[in-house]
């Protein structure tokens, strides 16, 4: 059995880091955790599905979660997300071109393979740049996700709180493909049940 198509469904975790005041570096992010929820239709219409994330704690290496992506990012699929360019591609650039060299081209060789191909941006509809917070629309869906709290995210990779890291990219990679198929208009219903099969309820454990 082949696969005619994979959904590559991302949630990024990220910390600001506020420019130098004697001018070494501006302000960017660092990169705290990642969530991979991969849809795979097959050519005889059914799905399969697998998650992986993966979080670091202060003093842990971005390189590492870079190392982990590589492995866990197919090389070609539809990325869909939440306003990728600011919550996600962009703290993954960061990562990428600031640790080791070598690492740093293989990934984004990797992210520039599947990010230049169709991707999807449910946040374009509903505003873009300046959307509500996901939770607030997913909930409109009737779909639960976590809100958006960068103190809380901050606090948690600060004490090295790494299965919280885990479980709010997850929560976060599971309502995003929630909501694309919630605003499929009816389309995704085979890819709906499916997954509800596959994963009943939004607090399952996910595959690390």
């Amino acid at each position: 059995m082949t696969n005619a198509c994979s959904f590559i469904t991302l949630a990024v975790a990220s910390v600001r880091i506020d420019a130098d005041q004697r001018g070494k570096h501006s302000a960017m992010s660092h990169l705290v955790a990642i969530a991979v929820l991969i849809a795979e239709r097959n050519s005889d219409g059914t799905w399969g599905f697998s998650l992986k994330r993966h979080a670091v704690g202060a003093g842990d290496r971005e390189d590492s979660l870079l190392l982990w992506a590589l492995n866990a990012l197919p090389q070609s699929g539809i990325v869909i997300g939440w306003q990728l360019a600011d919550r996600a591609i962009a703290p993954l650039l960061d990562a990428a071109t600031t640790g080791d060299p070598e690492l740093g081209r293989a990934f984004l060789d990797r992210l520039t393979r599947l990010v230049t191909a169709p991707s999807i941006d449910l946040a374009i509809h509903h505003g873009g740049a300046g959307a509500p917070p996901l939770a607030e629309v997913a909930a409109g869906n009737g779909i639960e996700a976590p809100a958006a709290d960068p103190a809380a995210v901050e606090s948690a990779w600060g004490f090295g709180e790494r299965a919280w890291l885990r479980d709010h990219v997850e929560a976060e990679a599971v309502a995003v493909w929630r909501l694309w198929l919630a605003e499929s208009n009816g389309t995704a219903k085979s890819a709906s049940d499916a997954f509800d099969a596959w994963r009943p309820g939004s607090s399952d454990a996910a595959i690390s």
